[in-house]
Formats: C-alpha cells, sequence, structure tokens
C-alpha cells in the first residue's frame, strides 16, 4: 500500500505504526525517542474489544451489544503531553486484551508501557501543528480510554481525508460506552476541519472490533493487507466511514 510522504512532525509510518506498537514497543526492544518512527498509533482495532465468534446483527442490535451505555458519566478532553503514561498504559491492556487468541500470547504478555510513554510523549510533545491530535476519556475514577488521528496515510484515500489511527478502552470498561464517546469525538474533530474521507484500520481477525466499527457506521473499503510481526503474520483491512451527504 503507497503511502504519502510524512508532514514534518512524528507521525506513524503505514507500516512504522504497527512495527512500532508490534515488535520494537516489547520489554526486550526498549526504544529512543529520538527515534522519529516511533510514534505509538496503529490501525484503531475496536476499541479495545476481544475477538470472539459473534458476527454484526444489524446496525441498532450491534449498537446495543458492543456499546451497551455509560454507567457514569464520561468526559472525552484533548491529551497533552503529561498523559504519555496514561496513554502508554491503556494501549498495552487494550492490546492485550483485545488481541489475545489473535496475536501470540507470550508476544503480549512482553509489551512494553516504558517504550510507548517514550513514543507517546515525543509525539505529543511534537505536534505543534496540532495535526495528530489524541483523546482521553474519563470516568469519576479516572481515564479509561484513548483515541488519535492525524493525516491518512494511505495514498490512495481522496482527499480531504483523516484516518483513525488508534483507539483502545481499558477491558473493565468494555461496553460502557467508552468506545463510542471516543469515535464521536474523532469524527466530530475531523468533519468540522472538512475531513470529507475518514479511514482506520482493523485487524481481519478482530470480530468484535469489527462489528463495534460497523454498529457506528464503518464499512470495509475492500482494501487488506498483510502484516510481518516478528514471526508471525496478520491481515488488516481498512474501514470507511461514508460521508454524511
Amino acid at each position: 500500500m503507497a503511502r504519502r510522504p510524512d508532514p514534518a512532525i512524528v507521525q506513524p509510518t503505514r507500516r512504522g505504526g504497527i512495527v512500532v506498537e508490534a515488535t520494537e514497543m516489547t520489554k526486550s526492544h526498549e526504544i529512543a525517542a529520538s527515534n522519529s518512527d516511533d510514534s505509538p498509533t496503529r490501525s484503531s482495532d475496536g476499541a479495545g474489544v476481544r475477538a470472539t465468534d459473534l458476527v454484526p446483527v444489524g446496525e441498532t442490535a450491534a449498537a446495543a451489544l458492543w456499546e451497551a451505555g455509560p454507567e457514569t458519566e464520561l468526559r472525552v478532553r484533548r491529551a497533552a503531553v503529561a498523559d504519555a503514561r496514561t496513554i502508554a498504559e491503556i494501549g498495552v491492556k487494550g492490546w492485550q486484551a483485545a488481541y489475545r487468541g489473535i496475536l501470540p500470547g507470550d508476544f503480549l504478555d512482553d509489551l512494553s508501557v516504558a517504550s510507548r510513554e517514550i513514543a507517546w510523549r515525543s509525539m505529543l510533545e511534537s505536534d505543534l501543528e496540532d495535526m495528530t491530535p489524541a483523546w482521553i476519556v474519563e470516568r469519576d475514577d479516572g481515564p479509561v480510554g484513548f483515541a488519535s488521528g492525524g493525516p491518512p496515510r494511505d495514498e490512495d484515500v481522496p482527499l480531504p481525508a483523516a484516518e483513525v489511527y488508534a483507539l483502545y478502552v481499558l477491558p473493565q470498561v468494555w461496553r460502557r460506552g467508552v468506545g463510542r464517546a471516543l469515535l464521536t469525538a474523532a469524527i466530530e474533530h475531523w468533519r468540522s476541519r472538512g475531513a470529507e474521507t475518514l479511514t482506520l484500520w482493523v485487524l481481519e481477525d478482530n470480530a468484535r472490533g469489527r462489528a463495534f466499527y460497523e454498529a457506528m457506521g464503518w464499512l470495509p473499503d475492500g482494501s487488506r493487507q498483510p502484516l510481518e510481526m516478528g514471526g508471525f503474520s496478520v491481515t488488516e483491512i481498512r474501514y470507511r466511514l461514508p460521508d454524511p451527504d
């Protein structure tokens, strides 16, 4: 998949995002903050929900199943540099819960919060032009999820456009409206900036994640690609959100 030249900020590459998330951000492969490819963002796989054999059963039913609604007030705010550690912790827990059974267990167990913290701090500090924003969602007991986005990384995506890079939620608050709140915030932000095409990538085997996005109106656009990660291979597929017009 061809990709556009990166803007002059810390932004994930199409392949670099998954490489940093998956193979370099393990306890045995710590990264350096000076590496401009060390972005923590990856495809946004399912608000941190794990894959099951369940399939979508229509938009209304799926929405009720995957996002049962908040039990407490949710507050979505823009992420700051001080949130780097929190985002890293949520990201690791999200990967370990969402991809258990999809990615090797020992690989997931070895994911590094410290490496992700370095990468997120670098990205948040470097985003001077507000091109790759991130959002935090909080409940009364603290942060429970995050999302991030920015310019599309694939050259075949028609402009003006934006891509949701990552969306993860702590597993203990799945199906509480957290993923919906984050994705809605990202969509509203990019629509307000004139983005007509919105995309994201999700692991093909992440059935519940795919159902979540489909419940929110996203549809597969036919693009798919294999990802080679540390001796194993997975496939991701691209989703698009139709223009409301």
